[in-house]
């Protein structure tokens, strides 16, 4: 396939798991719903765990719901909004310094790895993924400056990469520190931070909405720009 159609694959794929994640979100929210209406109705009922043991009456699932909703779910699925951009950022430049390999000329490999290698494709696999494991642990504003410098395509917008590079440092904060933001959330953040060091991050329902549109509005757009570039 050409490369304008993998990035169509790559760029379809990621639209259709970001919607399924926000409708995965929704569908949750309205099946607490309904399960807190057949609670005001008047339902008893008790719900053991069977790994943790712990039993829960039709009082706690109630008390329990709101809690469930805006954080657990907010957050899970908030940080899978960022994963699925992330993950399809590095495809596209995968698939793009795969294309034109030259344009890492001048890169170093291990000759046991060049040895190693079954061909001339897996070599340049080999330089391009070692390329992007050092992007990778960049703050989102390098991942777009690599992006620009590589391929060139003017976009997203600065004020865009702002709000991302916000996004991403809350998602590093629920994962690797309970929520509770740091001096290096703010400076990840930037001037868009949210929270200052010492409280706790929150997603709240039209933060989690406009950071998912924001993440699909990049998508659609750099990968139009790439397949615009290479047609």
């Amino acid at each position: 396939m050409a490369l304008s159609g993998d990035i169509r694959v790559l760029r379809d794929r990621a639209l259709a798991d970001l919607n399924s994640i926000h409708d995965y979100y929704v569908d949750t929210k309205v099946a607490w719903t309904v399960v807190r209406n057949v609670i005001a109705a008047g339902s008893r009922f008790a719900v053991r765990n069977m790994a943790t043991g712990t039993v829960s009456t039709q009082g706690d699932l109630a008390a329990r719901a709101t809690g469930y909703i805006s954080e657990q779910l907010a957050e899970a699925t908030f940080q899978q909004v960022i994963s699925t951009f992330e993950s399809y950022l590095f495809d596209l430049l995968r698939l793009w310094l795969m294309a034109y390999p030259r344009s890492l000329i001048g890169r170093k490999v291990d000759f046991k790895e060049v040895l190693d290698a079954p061909d001339r494709d897996s070599i340049a696999l080999l330089v391009v993924s070692k390329e992007l494991n050092e992007v990778l642990y960049e703050r989102p504003t390098g991942w777009f400056a690599y992006l620009e410098e590589k391929v060139k395509l003017g976009c997203p917008t600065a004020d865009e990469i702002d709000r991302i590079a916000e996004a991403k440092a809350a998602r590093d904060v629920l994962v690797h520190n309970r929520g509770i933001a740091s001096k290096i959330y703010e400076s990840k953040a930037g001037k868009l931070a949210r929270f200052a060091a010492g409280q706790k991050i929150d997603i709240p329902e039209d933060y989690h909405r406009h950071t998912w549109e924001l993440i699909r509005k990049v998508v659609t757009d750099v990968s139009d720009a790439a397949i615009a570039k290479v047609s």
